[in-house]
């Protein structure tokens, strides 16, 4: 039965194919997120909208990428990864194009706030299933590769959008922009679905790979799911939300989300305002800590793979030493000095953002919920976009507050550790109930000898 399950999967393969696949697709689509201001601030400025609403874009954005959790798992499920990352590439395309004709505010806020959000929500998503289905051993390096094309894509991009409006107005950039962004099509018709690359016979596939196999139902259950609130459940796998593992596991994540998600705000004003730098300098440690992300991703999950370390373990301690970067980070004010913890912090950043998804799969895999991966990919989609705008906003008006962005980072780590608390104290109680249990077993073997 071992031996079977083994080879069920490729592992690797034309599984390599689907890691170039997605490249392909977060080089031209998840990418430009982080092009929005360039592309937008000055058009916005014609249009009468300041910081203010530029922000309310990016935030309208955000909220529909994760909050696209609650559609991205059935739609995976229902259809597959393959489907749900081509209609996607199409949102975000067409989103991007139809900015291009947008003459208000409104028609931006639903074009790229809305449509564009949700498309992204559905690539982050299908793209992870679709590579978790071919990988088993080196599945962290798989991803580290596919997000490699989402780091390639924060450096080149930024340059062609700078060409483009140079030599086009916005209307004619935006648009081809949104064209590139329909490559994404091509890549997404390359996660081809992993039961036509499987080594066994149908009947060890169903058996052997569970995001592909049917829940069993006993009769009790066809009976409890005829209701149309029991077929949603089921559908949404609402089950995993009784988990409080699972819902401590999200939380930490959504945690360091959301400190994550500030510190890429916030980090130009506290270069510029903070440190003194000028805006060259400050541009030499965001490209500086960019290329360690960069090289990051392709270099550091192989590692953790042959080492065979745990995501969750991973995490958590990528997650400690961006505790430490950050800190020094704020304290500091010269040139060199910056360069080097925005080096280090580029680093451990990649690690976090490599192991979110690998984290909800390792669990999924440890606890057989591996049916329930995209919806619980959904989950901590919502549970991110919560946090991003309660306590995300509350970083904001805090920095505000104080006039600090020294004391705006100290303020993000405070997530950070919170997530290892959470984390740790989970892991103190379960090796607790271990130890009673392996303390009680032998006494009990002790005594059948008697």
């Amino acid at each position: 039965m071992t031996a079977n399950r083994g080879t069920a999967a490729p592992d690797g393969g034309f599984g390599w194919v689907v890691v170039a696949g997605c490249a392909i697709i977060n080089v031209f689509n998840q990418s430009l997120i982080s092009v929005f201001g360039l592309m937008f601030a000055d058009y916005l400025n014609t249009l009468g909208e300041n910081a203010f609403g530029a922000a309310l874009v990016m935030n309208i954005c955000n909220v529909s990428l994760n909050f696209s959790g609650l559609f991205t798992g059935p739609i995976i499920k229902k259809f597959n990864a393959r489907k749900a990352s081509i209609l996607g590439s199409l949102l975000t395309g067409g989103a991007l194009a139809a900015c291009s004709y947008a003459t208000s505010m409104w028609q931006i806020i639903l074009s790229y706030g809305v449509v564009f959000g949700f498309g992204l929500g559905l690539i982050q998503s299908s793209t992870f299933v679709a590579i978790n289905s071919y990988f088993r051993y080196s599945k962290g390096k798989a991803v580290g590769l596919a997000l490699a094309g989402t780091g390639a894509g924060q450096i080149l991009m930024p340059l062609l959008v700078q060409f483009l409006l140079d030599n086009y107005d916005f209307r004619g950039a935006t648009l081809i922009i949104g064209g590139l962004a329909f490559n994404g099509v091509v890549g997404a018709s390359l996660l081809q679905p992993v039961e036509w690359h499987v080594k066994q016979a149908s009947e060890n596939v169903a058996e052997n790979q569970p995001l592909l196999a049917s829940p069993r139902n006993s009769p009790n259950d066809c009976k409890k799911q005829d209701s149309g609130w029991s077929k949603l459940a089921a559908l949404m796998d609402v089950a995993i939300l009784k988990n409080v593992s699972f819902l401590n596991l999200i939380i930490g994540l959504g945690l360091a989300y959301t400190a994550s998600i500030n510190f890429s705000l916030f980090f130009p004003y506290f270069l510029q305002k903070t440190a003194q730098l000028n805006m060259v300098h400050a541009a030499y440690c965001m490209t500086i800590l960019s290329t360690t992300d960069l090289l990051t991703r392709v270099t550091v999950p192989a590692f953790v793979d042959k080492m065979k370390f745990t995501h969750r373990n991973t995490f958590l301690m990528a997650g400690l030493c961006l505790v430490i970067a950050r800190s020094v980070m704020a304290e500091m004010r010269n040139l060199i000095a910056l360069m080097i913890t925005s080096a280090f912090y580029g680093i451990f950043r990649s690690i976090t953002i490599v192991n979110q998804n690998l984290t909800i799969a390792e669990y999924c895999g440890e606890n057989g919920l591996e049916s329930m991966l995209p919806n619980a990919l959904g989950f901590n989609m919502i549970t991110k976009g919560v946090l991003v705008l309660s306590l995300g906003q509350l970083l904001g008006w805090f920095a505000d507050f104080t006039g600090s962005y020294s004391l705006n980072l100290h303020a993000q780590n405070l997530l950070l550790v919170s997530t290892c608390i959470l984390w740790l104290c989970e892991m103190f109680f379960k090796h607790k109930d271990t130890d009673k249990f392996a303390d009680n077993k032998p006494v009990a073997h002790a005594y059948t000898r008697v």
